[in-house]
């Protein structure tokens, strides 16, 4: 699968399959649907999920089932996690699972999914601050050598020049990782990073369809319109 540089990702959490599909009749200019399955009351039903999702958007499907520390709601046990992510990459396109879960079980998750073709996305996440430059690039480096095929970092911006110290790490990673970036920062005052982030390097950025899936998202159609205004989609 060959990404479309940059990807607008619309991302999609809802409690039931039928919120979800609701959602999803409405993806409009995206190129990739998030599946943000952690939100689905009985998570049994996510391979089901799955096949509707892809069946009804015909769009690539990157899965990603976060605890609530991570920015979540799943609610079950890591181990628990760990099994519905290993049965969602029999349909997903790609997952999405987080640099600081257990090694064993991201090694393990990392194997499979590349000897069943499904990119990995290895994601770090920090809901408070913007870490120094020097430790974002480490971050983005750290995945890529433990196996990811897309290294994606999210902060949140408490001023606006952590959004600028974002844009710098995103311009000097492209140039040093041999794998795609995805950069986000988190908050209002990161918001604007949702259209800055893709001309400065990143490969993907995430909208909405009809509710914020994380702090300081636009909605897919606004992405598509500044995108395409500044030049960086055609």
């Amino acid at each position: 699968m060959k990404l479309k540089m940059p990807s607008i990702c619309a991302a999609v959490s809802a409690q039931t399959i039928e919120g979800f599909l609701e959602a999803l009749g409405n993806v409009g200019s995206a190129d990739l649907v998030e599946i943000r399955a952690d939100g689905l009351v009985d998570s049994t039903q996510i391979n089901e999920l799955l096949k509707q999702a892809k069946s009804l958007t015909g769009l690539p499907i990157i899965f990603t089932l976060r605890m609530k520390e991570d920015g979540g709601a799943f609610s079950g046990t890591e181990d628990e996690r760990t099994a519905c992510i290993k049965g969602a990459l029999e349909l997903a396109d790609m997952v999405d699972i987080e640099l600081r879960m257990n090694e064993d079980d991201r090694n393990e998750i990392i194997k499979i999914a590349h000897e069943k073709h499904v990119k990995v996305i290895l994601s770090y996440h920090d809901f408070e601050n913007t870490p120094s430059e020097e430790e974002m690039i480490s971050v983005l480096v750290e995945e890529e050598a433990a196996g990811a095929d897309i290294a994606k970092l999210a902060a949140f911006a408490n001023f606006s020049n952590d959004v600028i110290r974002l844009l710098n790490v995103t311009q000097d990673a492209r140039e040093k990782l041999k794998i795609p970036l995805c950069t986000i920062s988190m908050g209002q005052a990161g918001a604007i990073s949702r259209i800055a982030s893709p001309i400065f390097g990143s490969a993907i950025t995430y909208g909405y369809i009809t509710k914020e899936t994380a702090p300081g998202q636009l909605s897919v159609k606004e992405l598509d319109v500044m995108l395409r205004a500044v030049g960086v989609r055609k």
